[in-house]
């Protein structure tokens, strides 16, 4: 049976999906892409906005279009399976509590007749099993789902309370990745500044990072999204001595106090731009990403403006930027105030011009500097090898000859777009 996985979302998806695409591998089955008629693929959902469920129906009509049977999980899954199991062509709709136990029923679901759907809540303990990607970096899951209440989200429900993996099977899995030949392992999880709190006894992310760090010193790690809330200032000296790599997304979400109360967002301006700037002043060089919601029920010119002032003001070296999308059975789907999609489109565009400009302006500062790079392939475009660097810069690397998961080091000489040409050293 030829099956494939495509997945939708977070890196907690793509860590997962990683999981189980090894498991399938070790049970002799053919992994194919989703584009090359499997027979049965299975589907990753997300459901963080309207738009991501959209593509995770559109992705389920395309491949069953194909000829394909679809299993759908995760949280698109999780949250509303009957609007997915309606689909023709899905035989599974099971939720992020039953990802590891697919495997076991692939041959009995193959056969059947009508949908099924297991739900259950989303409470399984964090494991890891067999891992197989195709990236040169690999993904590992350290904690899933949250503690909060943001008044937009779902992920709560989807993902259920914040739980950790045991820091003996991160330090085993990180020592799995890199005798694999992974180079980079990126910590993932929904919260990752929440990590360990659950534990008994308690740990931290600082805790595990030094760990990680003191017993694996020529890997790359990479942290994922932290919240402003929860970050340990300890990771600081960790990135200054290149321990972790220099580069931090930190959600901001709104410029305006009065908005981030309405999300429910535990902190307030002062506290972001104080907790920006000090990562700057300890390290300068370092790429610190957002993310931002526009259009958030209640925001007015002023406040959209005070978004915009803040991320003029601060030192991003990338911005993502999303229209607040109304979520079923969220507080704030019954807020007043909820602002017309063509304004909140002109607000996406004003964020993402802001995002520009800071990106370019960032990758610039390393015209003549030498950086930190894992090649990950061709680029089709230049015939060169791309990589990423350790501070997050994409870089075109002319030279022939290299391969794939190489570490090595090279000096950017010129801009094109979003990417840094760059020669080797």
């Amino acid at each position: 049976m030829r099956i494939a996985i495509a997945t939708l979302g977070c890196k907690v998806n793509q860590s997962e999906s990683a999981s189980i695409e090894g498991e399938l591998r070790s049970r002799g089955y053919e992994v194919v892409d989703y584009k090359e008629r499997p027979d049965l693929c299975i589907i990753n959902t997300c459901t963080v906005t309207a738009r991501s469920d959209q593509q995770s129906r559109q992705l389920i009509r395309r491949v069953v279009n194909q000829g394909a049977k679809v299993i759908a999980t995760g949280c698109y899954a999780q949250l509303r399976p009957r609007e997915l199991a309606e689909i023709k062509g899905v035989i599974l709709v099971t939720g992020n509590s039953h990802k590891e136990q697919i495997i076991n029923n692939i041959n009995r679901l193959f056969t059947q007749g009508t949908p099924k759907i297991e739900i259950s809540p989303p409470n399984t303990p964090v494991t890891v099993g067999p891992y197989h990607s195709n990236r040169v970096r690999a993904f590992l899951k350290i904690q899933d789902g949250c503690n909060l209440s943001c008044s937009y989200c779902t992920v709560p429900m989807a993902r259920g309370r914040s739980r950790s993996l045991k820091p003996h099977d991160v330090l085993r899995a990180v020592g799995s990745f890199y005798s694999e030949g992974y180079r980079e392992v990126v910590l993932t999880g929904v919260h990752i500044g929440s990590y360990g709190l659950d534990l008994n006894p308690k740990s931290s992310l600082h805790e595990i990072v030094e760990k990680i760090t003191s017993t694996y010193p020529q890997l790359r790690l990479r942290l994922s999204s932290i919240e402003p809330q929860e970050f340990d200032k300890g990771l600081l000296s960790l990135i200054k001595d290149r321990l972790i790599c220099p580069h931090l997304h930190i959600p901001l979400q709104s410029g305006s106090n009065k908005i981030l109360r309405a999300m429910n967002r535990r902190y307030d301006i002062t506290f972001f731009r104080e907790l920006i700037n000090k990562i700057i002043s300890i390290n300068p060089d370092i790429s610190i990403g957002t993310d931002v919601i526009v259009g958030f029920p209640g925001e007015g010119d002023r406040e959209f403006q005070e978004t915009v002032a803040l991320l003029e003001e601060l030192p991003f070296s990338y911005i993502h930027v999303f229209p607040y999308s109304k979520r079923p059975n969220t507080p704030a789907e019954s807020l007043s105030g909820h602002i017309e999609a063509e304004t909140k489109r002109k607000r996406v565009g004003r964020v993402v011009e802001i995002g520009r400009k800071k990106k370019k302006a960032y990758i610039s500062r390393y015209l003549g500097r030498s950086l930190d790079v894992i090649v990950e392939g061709i680029d089709r475009t230049t015939g060169f090898y791309r990589g990423i660097s350790d501070n997050y810069i994409r870089a075109i690397i002319r030279k022939n000859g290299l391969n794939s998961g190489t570490r090595t080091s090279v000096k950017g000489v010129s801009l094109v777009k979003d990417n840094l040409i760059c020669k080797p050293l």
